[in-house]
């Protein structure tokens, strides 16, 4: 009888061995297994677009005239006129930079709204037997044969949404895929250069 169970249990070890190692591995981020072409900071904290780098170029051109401003015409003001005028024009302008350097931080390095992709493809509906996949507007149809477009009702209004390849999901109203940061975007606007990063939600 003993021989049985070990028999049993070298069984299970066998089959449930990969599923034991699977688990002992560290659990993944999502920063870590993301698909876009975003670049991730501070253990996934601060999410920017693939072309960071512009923003260092950014932050030279709004630094470099401040500098060259306090340092070239705040003396002057301050000799032409005799009530501390220049201190008083330096300090706010080194003040209103900072305080523009640190929204420009915020937005270049906080998530812009992206919808998280699907790994596999939404299942197709249950459209009836009378009809065919062929009568669906736009006359080519997406992955696994899934329309390109399709009709929803949002608060009692019929509105057409659109289904993403990349993505692999329908994209929700003013929802737009970036093909610079490989994401859709909630009320995508437009991937913004100097920010390196999308503008929308």
């Amino acid at each position: 009888m003993e021989g049985r169970m070990q028999g049993k249990a070298q069984q299970l070890s066998d089959s449930n061995r990969r599923i034991m190692e699977a688990d002992a591995a560290p659990p993944r981020r999502v920063y870590q297994a993301w698909k876009g072409s975003n670049i991730f900071f501070l253990g996934g904290r601060l999410i920017f677009g693939p072309d960071v780098r512009s923003l260092i170029a950014t932050v030279c051109l709004i630094v470099i005239p401040v500098i060259i401003f306090a340092a070239v015409v705040s003396p002057q003001l301050a000799h032409g006129y005799q009530n501390q005028i220049g201190g008083w024009v330096a300090s706010v302008s080194i003040i209103f930079t900072a305080y523009i350097l640190v929204l420009l931080l915020l937005t270049s390095g906080r998530d812009p709204g992206i919808v998280p992709r699907n790994s596999h493809p939404p299942e197709p509906e249950d459209i009836g037997e009378s009809s065919n996949l062929s009568d669906w507007p736009g006359g080519q149809h997406g992955s696994a044969g899934l329309p390109l477009t399709k009709d929803v009702l949002v608060n009692g209004v019929l509105v057409k949404v659109k289904y993403c390849h990349t993505c692999m999901l329908y994209r929700p109203p003013r929802c737009s895929h970036c093909s610079i940061c490989n994401n859709c975007i909630e009320r995508f606007d437009h991937h913004c250069p100097w920010v390196g990063q999308c503008i929308g939600k």
